[in-house]
């Protein structure tokens, strides 16, 4: 869609540079088209990342693409990145590698109620153990539930847990690293 708004832009400046048989009124209309067209998509685009990086747009998109974002995020933070999210993923969305670190990721995206429980935590921690994982992460839009916490918070050694919630998904939509 975007080569052939483009290829209208183009056009259109050719006809009105070169007017082949008075046409450069077409030319200028073809132009002023394509570059409103490429403006609106640019626009859109915009307005898309920046949904992005608040918490209602995180919560606004399927959990394949809240999976897909944070994804896009440990990127970021320079993490080779593996989906492995569906029905069926043993507690693990994605597995990052960095150096000697493997992270397995948990990602759940919630709306405003929604609260992860200890259990969902104890399982992505037994997939990490069991992977031979150097961290545990659990990314949420929702909250954690005090019992989650205490379990997580009660932790030592490795894997270490990372929990990053409602409170924190915002400042590591924006830029700021999710394992630093």
């Amino acid at each position: 869609m975007m080569r052939a708004i483009g290829l209208a832009f183009v056009l259109g400046l050719a006809v009105v540079w070169w007017d082949p048989a008075g046409l450069r009124w077409a030319g200028a209309a073809g132009a002023s088209v394509g570059a409103v067209l490429v403006l609106f998509r640019f626009a859109t685009a915009a307005r898309r990342r920046a949904a992005r990086r608040t918490l209602e747009g995180l919560r606004a998109m399927a959990p394949e693409a809240f999976e897909a974002e944070v994804a896009v995020w440990l990127r970021r933070d320079g993490w080779r990145v593996e989906r492995t999210g569906g029905p069926r993923d043993g507690g693990v969305d994605l597995v990052a590698r960095r150096g000697r670190e493997t992270a397995f990721v948990q990602c759940k995206r919630l709306g405003e109620g929604g609260t992860v429980g200890a259990s969902t935590v104890r399982d992505l921690y037994g997939a990490a153990v069991a992977g031979g994982a150097t961290l545990a992460v659990l990314v949420t839009t929702g909250r954690v539930s005090p019992a989650a916490r205490e379990w997580a918070g009660g932790l030592a050694g490795t894997p270490r847990m990372v929990v990053v919630d409602a409170s924190l998904v915002t400042d590591v939509a924006g830029g700021r690293p999710l394992l630093g």
